[in-house]
């Protein structure tokens, strides 16, 4: 019955008329409203309501279905909910919009797939390849493959006539054969680049596996997008993002050369969400400018639109704590027992390099967004704030750590007292192949009962939020995040939890997702919750989240998708 509520109804964007200022001839009442939606579950601050009262794109009053009627008039479309529920627009705090629609392009690997199926999967793309032409995509994950058997030979007999680069799950590392080694003029005895690393053999030849920035000499020689192609990836995915009812979003990873298609989407009004975009920093000696990224921020202004605002600076501290160990640790990895020494992986900038950085942005107002998942670089994230903070005083920006996979109990509070955010990502934190098997098998058991704190972070106080950091995730679906931030458990349920006793209740999740994501992105005075004087960002979904079982919020089903009244995603009605 409510995927049938619009029937008979246009799109709700044409239902909201310009209204004439007071006084003028033919104007609609100032008090009455555009539209009406009665016969609902409406989220809101303090409980449910059944109505809500739209005019000009703006909430103008929620409550009983008696109180909202008498603010219609004659020329007040009325819409009928039919007990449906509506919630604010969701955001995703961190999620890389650009690279996910370009990867849905490329050579498609499903997650968690063993080496047979790889193989599969990468001898389709090379039939469809011509020769010589490039095979890009993703993502493998190293637990799939037997002790050395994932290495760039194996690439070479499915590909021997085909340059090939295939992300991992974390997006972090990259499995080349030797025809990509031979473009990037990659040898044994090319050094490892600094913050980066080039996987050997016995004899120091390259494996064909590249960690972190080493994987940019590869990415050096791959054909860049044209600029139509980006605007595509673009539009397919902000697209299914509103699916999911995604109604703003922090885009982490902008840089030159793919800011002018998303404000260029944005100015036109084709790219509909609200943004915040994060400018790609990096201090690593002998960049120039345009490379470490200046070039963007200096120039910022010039690609900001209404609803995109280049006003944050993406800043990575460390890797991931994969096989591949570059994720910066208190304590020592696991030994593999390969004849590997302990690591606690790979620190990316210098504290020398990293503080004076960091005040710098802070004191031109930039939002700091730091990628650091090992407990060290989490420290390293507070302190260098810290440092900020004591420089500048309190009056910059609340910057934000992101993932957090591990921190050390002592550094909980220290975001909330120097007025910062946690950023987490759910997406990944229930029982996974990267989490349950190539993470513990690193990391060790005792670490993963901290597996993502954020119930720690919560009972603080601070301002908590959360990013799908999709693509690195398969789905961007933000009711997989809610239901197992609840769960801890797979979508759906299971006996395996991952981080138990870091579960929080669903009201807190939710708050995550809407007042807590407006608040990050510097603007709750106009959205992020359902009440008057807000916008007008909402979803309507099939089914209450809060009515049904807990391990079945992940098949929560958003029917329409608004923002400042605009209905800018419907579901396609069953047939």
């Amino acid at each position: 019955m409510a995927a049938n509520m619009w029937r008979n109804t246009s799109s709700l964007a044409a239902l909201l008329l310009a209204l004439g200022a007071p006084g003028v001839a033919g104007a609609q009442d100032a008090n009455q409203a555009d539209v009406v939606l009665t016969d609902g579950d409406i989220y809101t601050p303090t409980g449910w309501a059944k109505s809500m009262a739209l005019r000009k794109g703006v909430i103008i009053a929620v409550g009983s279905t008696a109180d909202i009627e008498k603010l219609a008039g004659p020329a007040t479309r009325r819409v009928d909910l039919k007990g449906s529920a509506v919630l604010p627009g969701l955001v995703d705090s961190h999620v890389h919009v650009t690279f996910a629609g370009l990867e849905q392009f490329a050579c498609r690997i499903t997650p968690g797939s063993p080496a047979k199926a790889i193989a599969e999967a990468v001898r389709g793309c090379t039939v469809r390849a011509k020769p010589g032409e490039w095979i890009t995509g993703g993502n493998w994950v190293a637990a799939g493959f037997k002790s050395g058997e994932q290495n760039k030979a194996f690439l070479d007999r499915i590909a021997p006539n085909n340059p090939v680069a295939l992300i991992d799950e974390s997006h972090h590392s990259l499995w080349v054969n030797s025809a990509a080694l031979k473009l990037a003029g990659i040898t044994a005895k090319t050094a490892d680049p600094a913050g980066g690393v080039i996987d050997r053999d016995a004899k120091g030849e390259p494996t064909g596996l590249l960690r972190e920035t080493a994987a940019r000499l590869i990415n050096a020689v791959i054909p860049a997008p044209s600029r139509d192609q980006l605007k595509a990836a673009l539009t397919l995915s902000s697209g299914q993002m509103l699916s999911y009812g995604i109604t703003a979003f922090a885009d982490a990873g902008i840089t030159a050369a793919d800011v002018g298609a998303m404000s260029e989407l944005s100015a036109s009004g084709m790219l509909k969400q609200r943004v915040r975009g994060c400018m790609r920093w990096t201090p690593l000696a002998g960049d120039a400018p345009a490379a470490n990224g200046m070039a963007l921020i200096d120039s910022r202004a010039a690609y900001s639109t209404d609803r995109f605002h280049l006003d944050c600076v993406k800043v990575v501290l460390d890797g991931v704590p994969t096989e591949s160990r570059t994720a910066f640790m208190l304590d020592p990895y696991l030994v593999h027992g390969h004849g590997d020494a302990p690591t606690r992986g790979l620190p990316m900038i210098k504290p020398e390099l990293l503080n004076p950085a960091i005040a710098n942005f802070d004191r031109m107002g930039l939002t700091v967004k730091f990628h650091a998942v090992g407990d060290a670089a989490v420290r390293e994230a507070i302190d260098s704030v810290a440092y900020a903070r004591k420089t500048n005083g309190w009056g910059g920006p609340s910057h934000d750590v992101g993932h957090n996979s591990f921190v050390a109990i002592e550094d909980v509070k220290r975001v909330r007292d120097l007025h910062m955010i946690w950023e987490f990502s759910p997406y990944i934190w229930y029982p996974t192949p990267i989490a349950a098997k190539d993470i513990r098998g690193v990391i060790g058991d005792e670490r993963m009962k901290r597996w993502i704190p954020i119930r720690d972070a919560v009972e603080t106080d601070a301002l908590v939020v959360a990013g799908s950091d999709w693509s690195v995730v398969p789905s961007v679906n933000p009711w997989i995040a809610i239901e197992t931030m609840v769960t801890r458990q797979v979508p759906g349920g299971s006996a395996e939890t991952l981080g138990e006793g870091q579960k929080i209740t669903l009201e807190q999740a939710m708050r995550i997702f809407t007042e807590n994501g407006a608040r990050y992105l510097g603007q709750r005075q106009l959205f992020g919750s359902l009440e008057s004087g807000m916008k007008a960002d909402f979803i309507v979904v099939e089914r209450n989240p809060f009515k049904v079982p807990t391990t079945e919020i992940h098949k929560t089903r958003v029917l329409e998708t608004y923002i400042e009244g605009e209905k800018v995603y419907a579901a396609k009605q069953p047939s």
